[in-house]
């Protein structure tokens, strides 16, 4: 019981280790690798039946992908460490903990594991798919919470520029959430220019009333 209830501790780390992301860019209360991994486990859920892929498979991988971020941190290229490195930081972490575990158990996961790493499944294709997408979605919500729209739009260009879809699934949804966002950036873009010409009417409407003369001005004129 004791390797069972260090397996136990470990995986409760992953609710203490924050997103570097979101850390780096300075985003109030961010999300944990945890809470990311949940989510992508809950998407892989609603997959439509009519996919040909292992819908139980896709929920396993994506609550294990990141599971060595327990052990050495969510390992970023804003951190300094070579992908040589971090790729050898986090395969001695994953060994680590499936050894606390059963033997069969521990092998799933392992072997699960590094199908994500290599990329040697659709299922695998499509969590890593997730991980991209579930981070715009993420990213979109921050800038609602904090009713910053666009303020995380590096994300999106960084998303753009480094990575391509492998599943028409998640590219869909993909573009299903830059049109949201789209159109979201749009109203907040015409409520701030509306906010502006009414502004500048009601500056106009002030300068107006103060070059008005007065009563007390004429009758000043009339005495003299």
């Amino acid at each position: 019981m004791s390797k069972l209830f260090e397996y136990f501790k470990i995986i409760g780390n992953l609710k203490q280790v924050n997103r570097t992301g979101w850390v780096h860019r300075k985003v109030n209360n961010p999300e944990s690798v945890a809470e990311h991994m949940y989510r992508m486990a809950m998407m892989s859920w609603a997959l439509p039946s009519n996919t040909d892929l292992d819908r139980d498979k896709c929920m396993k991988i994506a609550l294990i992908h990141d599971m060595a971020e327990s052990l050495v941190g969510d390992i970023t290229p804003w951190c300094g460490i070579s992908k040589e490195n971090k790729s050898k930081m986090e395969k001695e972490a994953t060994d680590h903990i499936c050894k606390l575990v059963g033997e069969e158990v521990g092998k799933e996961m392992y072997n699960l594991w590094m199908e994500y790493e290599t990329q040697s499944s659709p299922e695998a294709q499509f969590v890593k798919d997730l991980d991209k997408f579930e981070m715009l979605v993420q990213a979109f919500e921050y800038e609602q919470r904090d009713n910053k729209p666009g303020s995380l739009q590096s994300f999106y260009d960084r998303a753009k520029l480094k990575y391509k879809f492998s599943t028409d699934l998640v590219q869909g949804w993909c573009d299903d959430l830059i049109e949201k966002r789209a159109a979201t950036l749009k109203d907040k873009s015409d409520s701030d220019s509306t906010s502006s010409e009414q502004s500048s009417i009601v500056e106009q409407r002030n300068q107006a009333v103060i070059a008005l003369p007065s009563k007390r001005d004429g009758e000043e004129k009339r005495e003299l």
